[in-house]
């Protein structure tokens, strides 16, 4: 049987995720780009210090130019951001290739056959899956054709052809082995990617949740005008003390008028603001919008919290039933409390049916958060789990 993996994603996950991956590849392009320019630098040096004739100086230097120009066209366009960024990094990958290339063809030396090693490198910044199989075939064919097209560079004295043998089988499993610890360390920052996201997500759905019981306990929605009336007062007194015009008393009006009024309406009325600008604005409005209230909660939530670094990226800050110092008796216990917990009705979840939990405990992140070999039992003995529920627990409850 099949996974079905996104079965059970929250769409938002995906959009967090790529904010995330978004953050660091900005930082990344500025580091990938900060080490080509140094690297031009000490390419131009060395150019200059063998007295290369002014056609390669400029040929090679237009390359690493261009190369820098096309990553900055890329980084200015703002529509796309996250796309720009994912083409400038193929773009460099094949880029930084190129160079290397054209330099072995130049000076078709040992030494200089080291610069595809460099390539990879800094392509490996990224640590992005089709980056790294674009750098590792880029890497495995280059290198390829510089020891078959140029064999006396590898040539030893009487012994040419099991020399460039010998540099084959090296480069094939070095590249090999390359593209097995790349794939581990992006699939493990990709965990961490999804795990961050899915407890944003997470975070989010429970403050919510914490809302609407909150809703139904005052039997009404909130009232907003005494939150408005006293952050008008706090910004009169503020305004007084630093001595300035009330610059806020316009803004909380516009708050107030948010949640009546259509954004044609507003658009007429508040004629000095643009659109983009009452769009943030209205972030901070309480009644139809809960970003404020959200933040509000979790700053109340925050205080006093304290996670040490080594603690940051722990298995204990993910939720899981298969923690490392667990004992395999912990495990099974916990995981009979979450599966009877499925199987019964209680206020806030009906009794799931035995196929509906063993879609979700197959489908679902579930399938990584319990022990592979308790997920083995259960899903080859549902029906014997679901036998003894109804023997023997059911309306107990």
């Amino acid at each position: 049987m099949t996974r079905q993996t996104d079965k059970y994603q929250y769409a938002q996950v995906d959009t967090y995720k790529e904010s995330l991956e978004l953050k660091h590849l900005k930082r990344k392009t500025f580091i990938v780009n900060t080490i080509i320019f140094l690297c031009a630098m000490a390419v131009l040096y060395f150019l200059l210090l063998i007295n290369s004739d002014v056609n390669t100086i400029l040929t090679i230097m237009v390359l690493f130019g261009s190369l820098l120009m096309m990553n900055f066209a890329f980084y200015a366009y703002d529509d796309d951001h996250y796309n720009s960024l994912k083409i400038a990094m193929y773009v460099n990958t094949i880029g930084v290739y190129a160079i290397a290339i054209a330099l072995i063809f130049k000076f078709q030396t040992p030494s200089v056959f080291t610069s595809l090693f460099l390539a990879y490198a800094i392509s490996s910044i990224y640590q992005d899956y089709k980056a790294m199989l674009l750098s590792n075939l880029a890497l495995f064919v280059s290198g390829t054709s510089m020891i078959f097209s140029y064999e006396e560079v590898f040539e030893i004295a009487g012994n040419q052809n099991p020399q460039r043998l010998s540099v084959f089988i090296f480069l094939t499993v070095f590249v090999s082995l390359l593209t097995l610890s790349s794939y581990i360390l992006i699939k493990r920052k990709n965990f961490f990617y999804n795990q961050l996201a899915q407890i944003k997500e997470s975070e989010l759905r429970n403050i919510n949740l914490f809302y609407e019981v909150d809703k139904i306990k005052r039997e009404g929605s909130l009232n907003s005008e005494t939150y408005y009336d006293s952050l008008e007062k706090f910004s009169k007194e503020l305004s007084r003390k630093i001595g300035i015009e009330n610059v806020f008393k316009r803004k909380i009006e516009l708050l107030r008028d948010l949640k009546t009024l259509t954004s044609n309406d507003v658009l007429k009325k508040y004629t000095e603001y643009t659109i983009e600008e009452i769009e943030e604005i209205s972030n901070m409005e309480l009644e139809l919008h809960t970003k404020m209230k959200e933040i509000g909660l979790k700053s109340s939530q925050s205080f006093g919290v304290e996670v040490t670094r080594k603690e940051m990226f722990s298995e204990t800050q993910f939720k899981s039933f298969k923690h490392f110092g667990d004992h395999h008796y912990v495990k099974v216990i916990s995981f009979v409390v979450f599966y009877c917990l499925l199987k019964v009705n209680k206020p806030y979840l009906n009794a799931l049916e035995e196929e509906k939990i063993k879609d979700i405990l197959f489908n679902s992140e579930y399938f990584h958060r319990v022990d592979r070999d308790i997920i083995k039992v259960y899903l080859e003995n549902n029906e014997v789990f679901d036998a003894i529920v109804k023997d023997h627990m059911e309306g107990s409850w």
